[in-house]
């Protein structure tokens, strides 16, 4: 998953603007000291990449000017706190219904994006693209007749550190599972405060196996 850092300076002083308000080409050259040629020539290529969009609108004098907005993609390209937020529900939560209603609530959640997303999977490789989705930068090998899922990002990394690995052991578990039902997750290397890759081992259900 792309963040706006990625980006050179101008399409990142550009974005941040449209992030303001939708601005003409004439607005943003002269907010940002850049040519129009050169504002334009950035534009075009935000705009063919689904990061920004563009409409004409009527003004009070003239003819009907061309307004560049931040689309939703562009929207997502900044950081956002996200989990800082999910931390704090999840300790009011355990402290008023304690870690077992938590722990199931969770489980209950992991399911529920499968489900919701219809991404239930066939094999290893439909988990690996769902978690690259996600911005995960994930890996797959076999070792030892098993599966190991290394995340490069791990995209929850402050929520897991914060709850003891409590999100990931249960979200984490019941999401693979219900994705991958021949699958058991049976091992974790998880995040901590020096590291910030994890992996998660998979076996093939006993029932599975014997097939």
């Amino acid at each position: 998953m792309e963040e706006i850092s990625t980006f050179g300076i101008s399409k990142q002083k550009i974005l941040e603007e449209l992030l303001a308000k939708p601005r003409t080409v004439s607005e943003l050259s002269s907010k940002l000291g850049v040519r129009e040629n050169a504002v334009r020539e950035h534009l075009n290529a935000l705009e063919a990449s689904g990061y920004v969009g563009s409409k004409f609108l009527k003004t009070k004098v003239g003819r009907p000017k061309k307004f560049y907005s931040i689309a939703s993609k562009g929207m997502d390209l900044f950081p956002k706190k996200y989990d800082l937020l999910l931390k704090i529900l999840l300790d009011e939560l355990t402290r008023e219904q304690g870690t077992t209603w938590v722990q199931e609530f969770l489980k209950k959640a992991g399911e529920r994006i499968v489900s919701e997303n219809g991404v239930k999977g066939k094999d290893v490789a439909d988990l690996v693209n769902f978690y690259n989705n996600l911005g995960c930068m994930a890996t797959a090998i076999e070792k030892d007749g098993n599966i190991i899922i290394r995340r490069q990002n791990c995209i929850y990394y402050s929520l897991a550190l914060g709850t003891n690995n409590l999100f990931c052991g249960t979200f984490e578990d019941a999401l693979v599972e219900t994705m991958l039902p021949s699958y058991r997750v049976i091992k974790k290397d998880t995040v901590t405060k020096d590291k910030h890759d994890c992996e998660i081992t998979l076996s093939k259900s006993v029932a599975d196996a014997v097939k």
